[in-house]
């Protein structure tokens, strides 16, 4: 009977050691702060902003059916986002996708889902003509790359591979791994 009582005095002391544990743990000292929410501070419908470099002079024009902004992380994102690259002395080049997520200061943009890179010519003919899943836009050095399948078209081939840098101010790009090439 003795050993008995000795075990549940035990048990009834450890009980209230835990308890106790368990408040101080979650009341101030050890406890981990709550995470932030990732909930946008503020969104727009059918908007479209315009970045001018220091110059003046406009530098890219960014569409898109809705943006909503992150204060957790200073992130934004994008549903169909139309990007609109200005270079100096060439006509614009055009990319879009499904989706789009870009850093605080815009300067990486993350483009998902039926990405398009493309150029036209002064009488509006397309002269180039990339499409790929997905894209990496670095907007400050002027590049972007992909990892996916890619397929670029010209007035006079296509070439398909997988993985692409695009040099945008020189309209320059490689594929990485080459699968085949058309010429017409």
């Amino acid at each position: 009977m003795r050993q008995r009582t000795v075990y549940l005095g035990a048990l009834f002391v450890g009980a209230l050691l835990s308890a106790w544990l368990l408040q101080y743990l979650t009341e101030g000292r050890g406890a981990l702060p709550p995470a932030a929410p990732h909930d946008p501070d503020y969104y727009m419908e059918d908007f479209t902003t315009l970045t001018m470099d220091r110059r003046g002079q406009a530098k890219n024009r960014l569409r898109a059916i809705y943006m909503a902004h992150y204060p957790d992380d200073d992130t934004t994102e994008f549903q169909q986002p139309e990007l609109e690259i200005y270079r100096r002395g060439r006509l614009p080049l055009f990319v879009s996708a499904d989706k789009g997520w870009a850093s605080a200061n815009n300067e990486v943009i993350l483009l998902r889902g039926n990405v398009r890179l493309w150029e036209d010519d002064e009488a509006g003919a397309r002269i180039l003509d990339v499409q790929t899943s997905e894209a990496r836009v670095l907007m400050d050095d002027e590049y972007a790359e992909s990892d996916q399948s890619a397929v670029i078209n010209t007035k006079n081939s296509t070439i398909a591979g997988i993985g692409m840098r695009a040099y945008l101010n020189d309209s320059r790009l490689e594929i990485i791994r080459h699968e085949h090439t058309t010429i017409r």
